[in-house]
């Protein structure tokens, strides 16, 4: 007859673990006090080790598309400038393709310019382990698990710089493309000799056409939780969102906190701190 016995006052927390075989040592914890079996542990180490590598790899994505940007508007620029200082020296009236299409492009360029160069400026990735982190890997038992959790904070972080440079490269690649609508459209208005009224009146329609349709392809890069079970007893991750970082809403909390950051000389123990409280709240 099955009796019921007292539970050994001496038996630790590791006795409470049991893997799905039943078996109560094959869960055993390895020493660590945190009950975390040791595969699932490594596999949490690989799977945050992989989406880490990706988000090095897209920043570096990023950065070359905005050193290339920033190559290409400069040369063109030179190019601009020198064909006017040829063209200054001839005959040709030039003047009636200066208009507001025109102007407004060369301000889109310049601004896209900008930009570009502040893309590759803001990349601060965090991650590794330095010294300090290594001298206490050999005396730390939760070595595994800190460095998982770590992982976690450099993903969060990254993902937050991946979705600031996103933004930002986003923005000049769209002004470029508005650059040269304007400009192409100001040599077709100035060919055409329209009256002042008829320049302005292009000007505006193809400003409110531009303004909207680069807000459409702004916005539709990101998509919500397409394909996302609903399934209330389907446990499942969101994931990262590893090519944009985040939605545009929160890259542009990220970029806010950034720009706010530098300007208030916030340090970035600091701004990491208030961060982490503002996610416990």
């Amino acid at each position: 007859m099955a009796t019921e016995t007292e539970p050994d006052p001496g038996s630790d927390e590791r006795s409470r673990y049991v893997d799905a075989s039943g078996d109560p040592e094959a869960a055993v914890d390895d020493g660590n006090g945190d009950g975390a079996d040791p595969d699932t542990r490594a596999l949490a180490l690989e799977e945050a080790r992989t989406t880490f590598d990706y988000q090095v790899e897209r920043l570096r994505e990023i950065d070359a598309k905005a050193i290339e940007i920033l190559k290409a508007n400069l040369l063109i620029i030179g190019v601009f400038v020198t064909g006017l200082s040829v063209v200054g020296q001839t005959d040709i009236d030039v003047r009636a393709f200066v208009n507001p299409h025109t102007a407004f492009g060369a301000v889109l360029m310049l601004v896209s310019t900008a930009i570009a160069g502040v893309t590759y400026t803001t990349s601060n990735l965090r991650g590794g382990v330095g010294r300090d982190a290594l001298e206490a890997a050999l005396s730390d038992g939760a070595f595994a698990e800190r460095l998982v959790r770590s992982y976690g904070e450099w993903i969060e972080y990254n993902a937050a710089v991946t979705a600031v440079n996103d933004v930002l490269v986003t923005i000049t690649v769209l002004l470029i493309v508005d650059s040269f609508v304007f400009v192409v459209v100001g040599i077709g208005v100035g060919a055409a000799d329209l009256s002042p009224i008829g320049v302005w009146t292009s000007f505006a329609g193809l400003t409110l056409v531009l303004g909207y349709l680069t807000h459409v392809a702004y916005q539709m890069d990101h998509v919500g939780s397409v394909g996302s079970s609903e399934d209330p007893t389907t446990a499942t991750f969101d994931g990262v969102r590893l090519s944009k970082g985040a939605t545009r809403g929160q890259s542009h909390d990220a970029l806010r906190r950034t720009v706010r950051a530098r300007d208030e000389g916030t340090t970035e123990a600091d701004e990491r701190e208030r961060h982490s409280r503002e996610g416990k709240t």
